[in-house]
């Protein structure tokens, strides 16, 4: 459900509702909607710390509501599932008896709220949308469910923008004994004609309400909307006997026309007999116009086409943790064994597969799928082509952490792609995916060169969101990116789609079984042993030629005087094969080395350090370089014999076998593992075993250990991921790790969960948790995070007194340079520029301590400050300050990229317009959310004034759209004004209401605060643009009026760049006027000054009528 269609209705609630929702888990109740039969709340679930809503069963409506909300009910609960229809959570009743059931909270509300907000939609949008509305009218068709009121008001956004079709209060469950009157339900502007005629509801109805559905998101309203003054007959009247409207008026390509004016046939019989068939008449106008064709989610039994879809928009995910520090052997083939076969046979597939692609190998384990793709890795690199290598494991079922990797991979080896997406992904919210993946499309293929990406291990991701990124990608790509895969099956890849595209080559284990000449080469000639022909086909046949059952059937061949007998026994399926044959080896090994195998498998890679830690063999080096070169199933990582990998099936089978006879030393050989871990500051790996061991208080102590250090540096989102892998009745009770978690969420802007955790921290104060000596300590940094937190949203008014009397030395660099930089904030606002500079040196003796990463922030406000007092020379400085960002710095990369976005805006005034546009559009591919304001303004606002200027009115719409919406949902006013001024400076249409708003503003008054004063200066300056456009004398005599005023108020402040900005305005009015000798005499001092500091923006951007004035002084030689 969504509260966002209309004013929130507040009214009184009961305080027995209130305590009932409470007692059954649902926290805040407040009232979002209210219908004939129920009252819909928002609540805070608490047990799962998400918003839902729930809808309550009004205590007194008839019989007749009360089994509509049944109906609604039963038929969400068996719709439950479908990715496309809203879910039902649970069902239950009050204590008091009354029914209720709970949803997803919509925060994004309905379609009908962006077509009033925003407007029509562009039609590939609607094409998406209704592919994925007729799939779930599909399922609800298909268990004799109609909707019978399909409309944009019923079809919700989730937090991802993926449409969910809701409210099932009127659907009709299809009953062949009902007998009763039918009364006409649903919204008359899109039910079909033969249902206003009284005609009971089909699947052909809904269709048409689908299609009157999209008609309207292209338009704006719907194809028959009630006119003003219209009685309901002639609306219904024009509904069943006229044609529909033209959509191709509307510049709509015919295709879609034509596919929607059949859905909306008068005649139900001329309409798409399904809903699965119109859906499939959509996809296919989306195929022929080269749009990503969508998936129709419909049951199995109905499909019609194989899945061709493209990622959702919300396929990121919430805000994923980022993937702890990585191996180089992550990003390598493994080194090949001396006694490795030359799989020439399948390569010889592979050099004949074109362009395609995707390579896909696929088979059991232990077929030699890595050892091949390997092999075509170094045979295309040694022709000059790029390969990039990924080893896929379970950490990439977080999507993020599997973005990272892969573009980790990429970089390795072509460096000049993706330079700032890897790191900027930890900071971004739910739409990062698929922009991050077109992005590193768009460079790979704007590069012209080819490269080849191998993901190895496949099997071993189950995310979902990992596994619809890695579809976005096959689907998406370009074939300068090949891509080739292996696996253990054929699931989670769009192998139909590129298969019927001629784009996949396809290695199963039937083609990667040894054939008998292979396990000769292998047997015979790689590892001496002496077998004649039938032995060898005999152990071919056996084994079925699985790779890793041959390397078994060698190694237990190796010293055997009589072969013969011990092939006659390979007998059986691989699966059986592989467990003999493990066994066999591991039986014919000295005790003393089983045991040793048993103890450093534990950690799958080791070293012999670690060894030594697990085993106590102080021999621990020469028995791996010995098993590696036994190929007892451990691979060399390196060339110097450092770090060594155990095959995982091997592995796995000693651990197993390991637990069954001794689990008690299972748990010790965690624990060993982890302290040597942590002992080498490998955190995340010291954790996992910590928590391996049932020592869950160790691992909550490992990373209360390293917290501190994580938030100085930045690593916010590693800090979060191992969080997550904790108890949190264990780490709830914890100052430090709450204090960690607010400033891990204050950097990703999470401001509920910030207030969670400092909630809690205050809890444990409460509770005598901490000690006296460190209390004031605990709330200064609480008051820190708090201020950042209103900072963030233009919401901070001053320094807490806490902080203003308690700064010193002793306090932590993360809060002392914060609170400075709060400090600083609060000095900028009352234009206290000196006090912004005093300040700036303090955040620098505290960040001394730490680095310069800490500072980034620091130099914004200083650069600002020294902007707003004309000094460019100082902000350039700040805004240009080295400072070497680690990669692993997630929050570090953010702001220094909204520094970038500040130093874009600089250049722009500096008339440095291509260095602008790609400092802006840099900072443009951060998360859309993320930043302070003055970073958002200079990110949206002056990039769409650059767009303009450059005439690419297409981007500034688009920026100024994006702005807009932040600067709503946000509900920052500043912003609001600045891209209310930027349309109104590149004469783009405002909404009346705010235009009539801004002509009939109050003068212009001085504010003492620098937040509300820009907001003032920057609607006063739209309102005066706009009376000047109008011309008219008494608009342009209002205008100047204006202006002077606005002028004089801010001369009695020191703001130079204000005053500067308002006295160009006033000549450009003054222009209008007709003084064009005083216009000139205003305009020329800022002109020589804006020369002089090398902004000459700053004039030509002063005003309507500037170029104007600006010639006639050049006339006088000016």
């Amino acid at each position: 459900m969504d509260r966002s269609d209309g004013a929130p209705t507040r009214r009184d609630m009961s305080t027995g509702i209130v305590a009932e929702l409470a007692a059954a888990g649902f926290d805040v109740p407040e009232e979002i909607g209210r219908g004939g039969f129920g009252v819909v709340y928002r609540c805070l679930e608490y047990g799962l710390e998400r918003y839902v809503a729930v809808k309550v069963l009004s205590s007194e409506v008839p019989g007749a509501e009360g089994e509509r909300f049944v109906r609604e009910q039963q038929a969400l609960g068996r719709l439950s599932g479908h990715p496309h229809i809203v879910p039902i959570f649970t069902v239950d009743i009050t204590a008091s008896g009354r029914p209720y059931f709970v949803m997803p909270y919509f925060a994004r509300g309905s379609l009908d709220r962006v077509l009033r907000e925003m407007g029509p939609l562009r039609w590939p949008e609607a094409l998406s949308i209704g592919v994925k509305m007729a799939g779930a009218l599909a399922a609800a068709h298909a268990l004799g469910i109609m909707h019978r009121d399909v409309k944009p008001g019923n079809i919700l956004l989730t937090d991802y923008g993926e449409p969910q079709l809701s409210d099932f209060g009127i659907a009709e469950i299809v009953d062949a004994t009902a007998t009763e009157s039918r009364t006409i339900h649903g919204t008359p502007a899109f039910t079909a004609p033969e249902v206003l005629r009284g005609r009971a509801p089909t699947p052909a109805a809904d269709v048409y309400a689908l299609a009157a559905t999209m008609y309207c998101l292209l338009t704006g309203h719907s194809p028959f909307q009630r006119r003003t003054g219209e009685p309901l007959e002639v609306q219904l009247a024009r509904i069943t006997g006229s044609r529909l409207p033209d959509l191709r008026d509307y510049g709509i390509p015919d295709a879609i026309c034509v596919v929607l004016e059949a859905a909306m046939a008068i005649d139900p019989a001329e309409r798409p007999a399904a809903a699965t068939v119109f859906g499939e008449r959509l996809r296919d106008v989306q195929r022929r116009a080269g749009q990503p064709v969508d998936i129709m989610a419909v049951p199995a039994d109905m499909s019609l086409a194989a899945p061709a879809g493209v990622l959702p928009a919300g396929s990121a995910g919430s805000i994923s943790t980022p993937p702890p520090p990585f191996a180089a052997t992550k990003f390598r083939p493994p080194t090949a064994p001396r006694t490795a076969v030359e799989r020439t046979r399948l390569l010889e597939i592979l050099r004949h597969s074109g362009r395609r692609r995707l390579i896909l190998v696929h088979g059991p384990a232990g077929f030699g799928k890595t050892t091949l793709a390997a092999q075509w890795a170094r045979e295309v690199e040694s022709g000059g082509t790029p390969v990039a290598w990924l080893s896929a494991d379970a950490d990439d079922d977080n999507v993020v952490w599997f973005l990272t990797h892969l573009i980790e991979a990429i970089r390795r080896v072509r460096p000049e792609l993706a330079r700032e997406m890897g790191a900027m992904l930890e900071g971004r919210t739910s739409d990062a995916t698929r922009s991050v993946l077109s992005a590193l499309i768009d460079e790979i293929h704007d590069s012209g060169r080819e490269m080849l990406l191998v993901v190895d291990d496949w099997q071993r991701v189950r995310g979902g969101h990992t596994l619809r990124a890695m579809d976005y990608l096959l689907r998406n790509g370009c074939h300068h990116l090949r891509i080739l895969v292996t696996g253990r099956s054929r699931s989670g890849l769009p192998l139909s789609t590129l298969l019927v595209a001629d784009e996949l080559v396809e290695i199963d284990a039937a083609a990667l079984r040894f054939d008998t000449n292979e396990a000769k080469t292998f047997l015979v000639d790689r590892n001496g042993l002496a077998l004649d022909t039938d032995e060898v086909d005999k152990v071919q046949q056996s084994t079925e030629g699985w790779a890793a059952g041959l390397q078994l059937a060698q190694l237990s061949l190796n010293g055997r005087d009589d072969p013969a007998g011990f092939i006659d026994n390979l007998t059986g399926r691989y699966h059986v094969i592989g467990e003999y044959l493990t066994e066999n080896v591991l039986d014919s090994l000295e005790p003393s080395l089983l045991d040793f195998l048993m103890a450093t498998t534990i950690t799958g890679k080791i070293r012999a350090d670690l060894a030594v830690a697990l085993s106590g063999r102080t021999d621990s080096q020469e028995l791996l370089q010995q098993i590696a070169d036994r190929n007892l199933f451990l691979q060399r990582l390196d060339d110097t014999d450092e770090w060594f990998r155990y095959h995982r099936l091997f592995a796995d089978h000693l651990q197993r076998k390991l637990s069954q006879q001794d689990p008690d030393r299972v748990t010790a050989l965690h624990g060993r593992a982890a302290q040597w871990f942590a002992e080498h500051d490998m955190l995340v790996e010291a954790v996992d075993h910590a928590l391996a061991a049932d020592e869950s208080e160790q691992a909550v102590d490992l990373v209360e250990a390293h917290c501190l250090n994580l938030i100085q540096s930045f690593r916010m989102a590693t800090f979060l991921g191992l969080m997550a892998k904790l108890p949190s009745p264990l780490t709830e009770s914890r100052a430090r790790l709450q204090l960690g978690a607010a400033w891990a969420n204050l950097g990703m802007e999470r401001s509920t969960q910030v207030h969670i955790a400092l909630d809690r921290v205050r809890a444990v104060v409460a509770a005598g948790g901490v000690p006296d000596g460190e209390i004031l300590g605990v709330r200064m940094e609480v008051a820190t995070i708090e201020g950042l937190d209103q900072y963030l949203t233009d919401r901070f008014e001053g320094l807490p007194e806490i902080l203003a009397e308690n700064l010193d030395e002793s306090t932590p660099p993360i809060v002392g340079v914060a609170a400075s930089d709060l400090a600083g904030f609060a000095a900028l606002n009352r234009y206290d520029f000196a006090e912004v500079d005093q300040w700036f040196r303090s955040a620098v003796r505290y960040g001394a301590v730490v680095g310069p990463v800490l500072l980034q922030h620091s130099h914004c406000l200083a650069g600002l400050a020294a902007s707003e007092r004309l000094d460019t020379a100082a902000a350039e400085g700040h805004y240009t300050a080295p400072v070497r960002v680690p990669r692993s710095a997630d929050l570090g990369i953010r702001i220094s990229m909204e520094v970038g976005a500040l130093l874009g805006a600089l250049r722009y005034q500096q008339g440095r317009l291509d260095e602008a546009d790609r400092l802006l559009r840099a900072a443009g591919t951060l998360d859309r959310h993320a930043g302070a304001v003055d970073f958002l303004i200079a990110t949206y606002a002056v990039a769409a004034r650059l767009a303009a200027l450059r005439g690419d009115r297409d981007r500034a719409e688009q920026v100024l759209t994006t702005g807009a919406r932040i600067a709503r949902e946000k509900s920052v006013p500043r912003m609001a004004a600045a891209i209310v001024g930027e349309r109104v400076r590149a004469g783009l249409p405002i909404p009346d209401e705010v235009r009539t708003g801004l002509l009939n503003r109050p003068p212009y008054r001085r504010h003492d605060n620098r937040i509300h004063a820009v907001t003032a200066e920057l609607a006063e300056d739209a309102a005066i643009r706009l009376l000047l456009a109008a011309g008219t004398p008494a608009d342009i005599e209002t205008a100047c009026r204006r202006a002077e005023t606005m002028v004089r108020e801010i001369a009695t402040q020191y703001r130079p760049r204000a005053l500067l900005e308002a006295r160009l305005l006033y000549a450009c009015c003054r222009w209008a006027a007709g003084a064009r000798a005083e216009a000139t005499e205003i305009v020329r001092p800022a002109l020589s000054l804006c020369t002089e500091l090398g902004i000459p923006r700053v004039v030509h951007d002063g005003g309507p009528g500037i170029d104007a004035i600006l010639a006639a002084l050049n006339d006088h030689g000016e």
